[in-house]
């Protein structure tokens, strides 16, 4: 009888969840191509929201540098070349490892809770009552490491277009390229400067990916029931499964921007600095932390900008996994 209600129980989750996209599902040239083409156009229209938020976070008291003597386009774009150009191949990094991951990890980890083995089979009613954690444990395992694959390449993005953000005003029009500022880091710090704040990305970006992704997959499993066609409610669809994406985003980007702050304002500062880091010590980063003067500067810019890439970027990446899909029918 309790197999039999396992049965009934993972039949009725799979029957849930037939409607979900998965990696298996997907046809990754068509994802590729077009996330591309998408991707490269919503990284233009937020790039001021990154340039703000980093120029928030290395203004010090004794660093009051204006950008004001050009147009808009001159200080809220600086350094986009570089971004656009490197952030296409992570974000293909990125993406697989997250679905793949989470793929594997969620389909494991229900086979496991529904059919476990016989030494836990006295466990079965507990271990079914996780059912509920394992989309926020997948998706958050799924967001760490994808975040952390992709580094190799958006450490030496973030080294390079940040140091063109913060440049002063005079300069940016006397040096103000990638590959100025490339050779120069070269130059100077030998190739390794590239890859400055390489251990500390690592570290940030570890739990930021875990903490987003978890949240956001967290929440959005607990409300995806009012984006339901079927659901007895008087607003649109369309505006339900809106409130339901930015809710999702919005909550994991104040979760992730407050835990991961500190770290993030410590590695931007590292980047953008001139001559060799201040922070490679244990004890010089253990110093910094203990100071918490100036290390949530940027931290309402970074809600925003997370909260802001992530409600747009997830909300476009669902539609892309839906157009990508091998069944798909235009």
């Amino acid at each position: 009888m309790s197999s039999l209600s396992s049965q009934n129980q993972q039949r009725a989750h799979d029957t849930a969840r037939s409607n979900e996209t998965t990696w298996s599902d997907i046809d990754k040239s068509r994802l590729y191509g077009i996330g591309s083409i998408m991707y490269s156009a919503l990284t233009v229209a937020l790039h001021p929201l990154t340039v703000a938020k980093i120029r928030r976070q290395v203004t010090t008291n004794n660093n009051q540098t204006t950008f004001n003597s050009g147009s808009f386009f001159q200080n809220y774009f600086r350094g986009l070349s570089v971004v656009v150009s490197l952030a296409i191949p992570a974000r293909i990094i990125y993406i697989s490892t997250l679905e793949f991951t989470r793929e594997l990890i969620d389909t494991n980890t229900r086979h496991f809770i529904f059919n476990p083995p016989p030494v836990m089979a006295a466990y079965e009613k507990q271990l079914q009552s996780l059912i509920p954690f394992v989309t926020p444990f997948s998706g958050g395992i799924a967001g760490g490491m994808a975040a952390v694959s992709s580094q190799a390449i958006i450490v030496p993005m973030d080294v390079i277009s940040q140091k063109l953000m913060v440049m002063e005003d005079s300069v940016y029009r006397q040096k103000g390229s990638a590959v100025n500022v490339m050779k120069a880091i070269i130059a100077r710090e030998g190739y390794g400067g590239l890859f400055r704040g390489f251990g500390l990305s690592l570290f940030t970006s570890l739990p930021a990916g875990t903490i987003w992704w978890a949240s956001y997959a967290g929440v959005k499993d607990q409300l995806n029931h009012y984006a339901d066609p079927n659901y007895p409610m008087e607003i649109p669809v369309i505006a339900r499964q809106g409130f339901v994406q930015v809710t999702s985003a919005f909550s994991a980007a104040i979760a992730a921007s407050i835990l991961t702050q500190p770290l993030d304002t410590i590695k931007t500062r590292m980047q953008v600095a001139n001559g060799k880091p201040v922070f490679f010590s244990p004890v010089s980063v253990a110093k910094e932390l203990a100071s918490t003067s100036g290390l949530f500067k940027g931290l309402l810019p970074r809600i925003g900008h997370m909260g802001v890439w992530g409600s747009v970027l997830s909300a476009a990446y669902e539609y892309l996994k839906f157009v990508s899909r091998k069944d798909y029918k235009t």
